[in-house]
């Protein structure tokens, strides 16, 4: 009994109309992080950008939810918890990489073909994915010694961040920019004269004001 269920063995439950609720205030608050999210790299960036960010952190929480449902591991306020640090940990890293994407479309400044646009996807992705990887493989060590270690009430949490971290930097590198190409692409073709200016330059007061 003691080897089985520990020192303090403790039973917990939770009623349907706890688990409605548990499961409402879940998803209101990945819908209000994920408009926020759009919001801000929509003004940050642009729209593209936005929308291919969230679109990459519901892969994020669907893998998530999904091996926890695979599982039937239980999911309470920790494992809720866990999913909002990922959604902030997993934009933070898209960020980083759109940051890159943008740098690289201003220096091309005029699209004429969408082989441009896939240069620029690449080149990105390339600059950016050696400092992705081990930024995850930093905190996933963590991770994994806390999984190991650490008490069997955080299990759930720990295993949460482990598969948030490794999805989240799969869908950086291999799915918002790529899908922000493919938009971008879109774009392109419903341009006149097939050119598409992605980077302008203002004079003003003899000074080049980059806008």
């Amino acid at each position: 009994m003691k080897s089985e269920f520990g020192d303090n063995p403790q039973i917990n439950t939770v009623s349907p109309l706890i688990g409605q609720e548990l499961a409402k205030n879940a998803v209101t608050a990945l819908i209000l992080a994920s408009i926020g999210i759009i919001i801000y790299v929509s003004l940050r960036f642009e729209w593209r950008m936005g929308l291919s960010s969230v679109l990459a952190l519901l892969h994020d929480v669907f893998i998530i939810i999904a091996i926890f449902s695979l599982f039937r591991l239980e999911v309470d306020l920790t494992f809720i918890a866990a999913v909002l640090t990922i959604v902030g940990y997993s934009i933070n890293d898209t960020i980083v990489t759109f940051d890159r994407v943008r740098e690289n479309l201003h220096k091309v400044k005029v699209i004429t073909h969408t082989d441009q646009i896939d240069d620029i996807v690449n080149r990105s992705i390339r600059q950016t994915m050696t400092r992705s990887i081990n930024t995850v493989l930093t905190v996933v060590v963590v991770v994994v010694a806390i999984l190991i270690l650490g008490a069997p009430t955080i299990f759930n949490f720990s295993l949460a961040l482990l598969i948030g971290l490794l999805s989240g930097v799969f869908s950086s590198i291999f799915i918002a920019v790529p899908l922000w190409g493919m938009l971008k692409k879109r774009q392109f073709k419903k341009t006149k004269n097939n050119k598409l200016i992605v980077h302008k330059e203002k004079k003003s007061n003899d000074e080049k004001i980059l806008v």
